[in-house]
């Protein structure tokens, strides 16, 4: 192809963001970074305060906190980081990728409240090893075992229940979206 074939076209020129939308974009970074980390923050502070102060805390030992605050972590944070995308979802849309509704924000709602149950339950299981294992070993255990606590709940087929659009993992196998994201 010569030269002069390609002078008759129109080059694409790559898209420019504005300051205004760069901003837009740090602020929406930062307003989810707040909602994950105080949601963490809180979710410790929690499961702390059930630790120390309801009628499970005869069931707890001292040595199984730190599962407390793995759980904690894990528990505040997912709720933290699913608010806010949750909302820029409900309140912007295009023609390419319409806006979330009150059903399928609910939908979401659950899973997450479900996979809350799932941590939670986790946690306390892992600080009940605070019985017969020493903190440090305690606290190993219980960010490996609540930190991947995600991954049977990835690994699982949502497509085949219903719900492949409520956790947004896509197999390469599975599906794509409902919307096709190619302009012709």
């Amino acid at each position: 192809m010569s030269a002069a074939s390609r002078s008759g076209r129109a080059e694409a020129q790559p898209a420019r963001r504005t300051l205004a939308r760069k901003t837009l974009s740090a602020a929406a970074f930062l307003f989810v970074f707040a909602t994950t980390m105080g949601g963490a923050f809180a979710g410790v502070f929690l499961m702390l305060r059930l630790g120390d102060s309801t009628p499970l805390s005869s069931l707890m030992h001292e040595d199984g906190r730190g599962g407390l605050v793995a759980g904690g972590i894990v528990l505040g944070a997912s709720i933290g980081a699913f608010a806010p995308f949750t909302l820029f979802e409900m309140v912007r849309g295009d023609e390419n990728n319409p806006r979330l509704g009150g059903g399928a924000a609910a939908r979401r709602a659950l899973g997450v409240l479900a996979f809350d149950v799932y941590v939670f339950v986790l946690a306390l299981v892992v600080s009940l090893l605070g019985w017969i294992l020493p903190a440090v070993v305690t606290n190993l255990v219980g960010v490996f075992v609540i930190g991947f606590s995600w991954v049977p709940l990835g690994l699982f087929p949502w497509e085949k229940v219903g719900l492949g659009g409520v956790v947004g993992i896509r197999r390469p196998g599975s599906r794509g979206p409902s919307v096709s994201l190619r302009k012709d």
